[in-house]
């Protein structure tokens, strides 16, 4: 497994790998996305014919798809449905390598950007999500929604379910201070130097996202602010509190990598502005 995917293990007590990997997150307590909402939303199946694992993701363009960058593996074939909701959806092979983000910080250390490209074979007539205005990110207390294919419930002993809904689930959360995640995840990997970097957290009681929708979008005002990343269940300090990667901190890295027309905005400019862990 990569150094991404060994890290979440850590991060996730208590998750067993079967024969399926289903390292990733699943949203709880959500209901059927409306017909017109996120129509943007792809499935990814990451697979090497024996094993595979489940993300989301959100088109951003006629030809790009913005997911975590954890959702891979190296050898393994990636394949994306478009169209998901309503569906059925179509399922392409990414044929392209997937495109992740890699930088060191100012003290040289290597970071976690958990945020990754997927370049489509060929363009899509499906509409995509608007990338973020900068200026206008939502702030601690503002709702935010986040969307997956995962169950509805959790097990007769509160354990997460690996089933699938049929149906998009949306939900929304609340962004909130992300200092007690930060902290709980210090405790929980004290040794380690590699910390993501740009991120934001959010909870809500009574909803929560689970294993198996990484990738997928965190939607503020009809645009794209975060991407789904990383969680820790370690109550009480964490709750079901998640980490999601702040977009506004890789516009430019995106819209120079799709090629889009963009207006410059400050480099690594961080929206909601949590330190890195």
């Amino acid at each position: 497994m990569g150094g991404i995917t060994r890290l979440l293990l850590l991060l996730w007590a208590g998750v067993t790998v079967s024969t399926v990997v289903d390292l990733q997150k699943r949203i709880i307590g959500g209901q059927d996305c409306g017909q017109k909402e996120r129509p943007y939303h792809v499935k990814l199946r990451i697979t090497d014919g024996t094993h595979e694992m489940f993300c989301g993701g959100s088109l951003i363009s006629d030809r790009w798809i913005l997911t975590a960058a954890h959702c891979q593996e190296p050898g393994w074939k990636i394949y994306a449905t478009l169209g998901v909701h309503r569906g059925p959806g179509t399922p392409v092979e990414i044929k392209s390598a997937p495109v992740v983000f890699k930088r060191k910080d100012v003290l040289k250390i290597d970071r976690i950007h958990d945020i990754m490209l997927l370049k489509l074979p060929e363009r899509t007539k499906i509409k995509p999500v608007e990338l973020p205005d900068c200026n206008s990110c939502p702030k601690i207390g503002d709702t935010v929604q986040i969307a997956g294919h995962g169950a509805t419930t959790t097990g007769p002993n509160n354990e997460r379910l690996i089933v699938e809904s049929a149906t998009l689930l949306c939900l929304n959360t609340e962004v909130v201070d992300c200092q007690g995640l930060r902290e709980c995840v210090k405790k929980r990997d004290p040794q380690s130097s590699r910390r993501y970097q740009h991120w934001f957290s959010c909870y809500r009681q009574g909803v929560e996202s689970n294993r198996g929708d990484s990738g997928g979008g965190v939607v503020y005002n009809g645009m794209i602010y975060g991407v789904i990343s990383f969680g820790v269940k370690l109550a009480p300090a964490c709750v079901d509190t998640d980490g999601y990667m702040d977009v506004c901190a890789y516009k430019d890295w995106i819209e120079s990598k799709t090629g889009s027309i963009f207006t410059k905005i400050a480099k690594a400019l961080s929206c909601v502005g949590c330190p890195k862990l």
